[in-house]
């Protein structure tokens, strides 16, 4: 799988920690929670990039330390939504209930982000992406 992520590397004068809201889907957990993830950013200006740092929340680095990243596309009557998936799956990690259905087993956790309009950078979820980056990932 090609890795499309872009980096920031870590220098002193060029790049800010920041965070923003994202949709978790666990192996531990009973069912998907909203939580931070962390990001760094290019300046301080309004019109920033995010760069997103998915291993913050994913488990099991020691099994798996690869994180792969997808990003899909959602048209609903006229509005488009874009989000971008990071996920772990191997065969070793646990498995996943809130991702796995009938004779299919997924294993390894998963998070969502949504991803703005205009910068194609990583945004905040806002009210109902929750349940459209439900729709996607049962999808």
């Amino acid at each position: 799988m090609v890795n499309t992520r872009a980096y920031i590397l870590p220098t002193s004068s060029a790049s800010y920690l920041n965070s923003l809201l994202c949709r978790l889907y666990s192996a531990s957990w009973s069912r998907p929670r909203q939580v931070t993830m962390l990001t760094r950013c290019s300046d301080r200006s309004h019109n920033m990039r995010r760069f997103p740092i998915p291993e913050s929340l994913l488990n099991d680095a020691i099994v798996q330390p690869y994180v792969h990243n997808c990003f899909v596309t959602l048209h609903e009557g006229r509005h488009v939504y874009q989000f971008c998936i990071f996920f772990k799956r191997h065969c070793h990690l646990r498995i996943n209930t809130l991702l796995s259905s009938g004779d299919h087993v997924f294993r390894g956790d998963a998070a969502v982000t949504r991803v703005g309009a205009s910068a194609g950078s990583v945004v905040n979820m806002r009210g109902r992406d929750n349940a459209l980056a439900d729709f996607i990932m049962h999808k």
